[in-house]
């Protein structure tokens, strides 16, 4: 990770580390995906949808302490690829970039077609329109890019926590508990994607371990004070917002909380949405042309290029839904990545070029349970989606 150009030094942040590394794990894994948890939860009902953001938010740690305890056994740094490729073949590491390219485009385009519906609500106008002008606002700032977005995880943090205060001391007293009492079970698997694509947090796993260099000891407690942070905002935030609208909850939770509140709401709630969702895209689409400029070898233009015109074509092309994006993207793409990680985790133990700080055991029956998890999701998100 570089700092105003400087590499990442965790020694210099040795006061900070263990604030720093929890709120890059939040940071990361907080973005778009809380806007579409409201409308998927909504779904099925409160209750349910409650039972399964804590089922498989339990998931997501055990497999984020599985890939901390992979990286403990390796002595150079790797992304899921690499470690893919390591310790599972040249196949798994070709599988776990493709999922990570796809992943990213389908990312970048759920944000761009968030950000039009929020921009279309605060302004008026064309959804379309502004979901393009916003793109290419966005896929300039990625072209010329922007090295300080990674250095303010930890604002970001506090601003989220802060706002979402706000917004539950706003939305609080419209709370109408009968919207948080039905269920519809028929529905079950439409969260399922969504859920996953919000809580994931492994792409952040290899620089959380970076950061805590020198105290890889309490990397488990990093992961699961993260975790805990999520998982609580994401209940305190589908109460409020299930709880205020219910059935007639948006794709994009904000939208249908400020109809229903007034224009305060509708304000902040669109903006914390807004700038949410730009950090995100610009975050993953420099990730996107960072991957094919420095490990292809792709001139900077044609890296950036290969970076926005798939999502941009498909979005052309007719992809209009947010949330069935997500759960795609959630579902299928990070369930794969999931898969990889669970399999690496094994054959690291086995055959792992140092001792690592932190043991899990060996997981077998969990890490088996996991892999079914996985493809089940992966294969009913896809029946859905046909």
């Amino acid at each position: 990770m570089k700092q105003f150009g400087k590499e990442y030094d965790a020694q210099e942040h040795k006061g900070l580390q263990f604030a720093e590394a929890t709120a890059t794990l939040i940071g990361t894994v907080i973005g778009a995906g809380i806007l579409g948890i409201p409308f998927a939860v909504a779904k099925v009902g409160f209750i349910p949808g409650v039972v399964m953001l804590l089922a498989l938010g339990i998931a997501m740690v055990i497999l984020e302490l599985m890939f901390i305890e992979v990286t403990l056994r390796t002595k150079k740094d790797h992304e899921i690829p690499g470690y893919g490729g390591l310790y599972l073949g040249f196949n798994a590491k070709m599988i776990a970039l493709l999922a990570g390219i796809i992943g990213g485009y389908g990312t970048l385009l759920a944000y761009m077609i968030a950000q039009g519906e929020i921009l279309q609500t605060l302004f008026g106008g064309s959804q379309m329109l502004w979901s393009l002008l916003f793109y290419m606002a966005g896929s300039y700032i990625i072209y010329r890019g922007l090295g300080a977005v990674r250095i303010i995880e930890l604002i970001m943090t506090i601003g989220i926590f802060s706002i979402m205060f706000l917004i539950g001391l706003t939305a609080h007293p419209h709370i109408n508990s009968l919207n948080l009492t039905y269920t519809n079970m028929s529905n079950l698997i439409v969260p399922y994607g969504v859920l996953i694509f919000a809580l994931s947090g492994i792409t952040a796993v290899p620089q959380v371990r970076k950061q805590m260099k020198g105290s890889e000891k309490k990397l488990p407690y990093v992961i699961i004070a993260g975790n805990v942070a999520v998982i609580t905002i994401y209940l305190l935030f589908m109460w409020l917002v299930l709880g205020v609208t219910g059935t007639q909850t948006t794709e994009v939770a904000t939208i249908g909380l400020g109809d229903r509140i007034g224009p305060s709401m509708l304000i902040m709630g669109n903006a914390l949405a807004f700038f949410t969702i730009t950090t995100s895209f610009i975050t993953v689409g420099l990730s996107i042309r960072r991957l094919f400029h420095y490990d292809y070898d792709f001139p900077r233009f044609k890296a950036w290029l290969s970076t926005i015109i798939i999502p941009l074509v498909i979005f052309i092309f007719g992809a209009r839904s947010f949330i069935q994006v997500v759960g795609i993207v959630g579902g299928v793409i990070i369930g794969i990545q999931s898969i990889i990680v669970v399999l690496a985790f094994w054959k690291a133990q086995k055959n792992g070029h140092r001792k690592s700080e932190f043991r899990l055991g060996k997981m077998t029956l969990v890490g088996g349970m996991l892999i079914v998890l996985y493809l089940l999701g992966a294969a009913l998100t896809l029946l859905d989606t046909i």
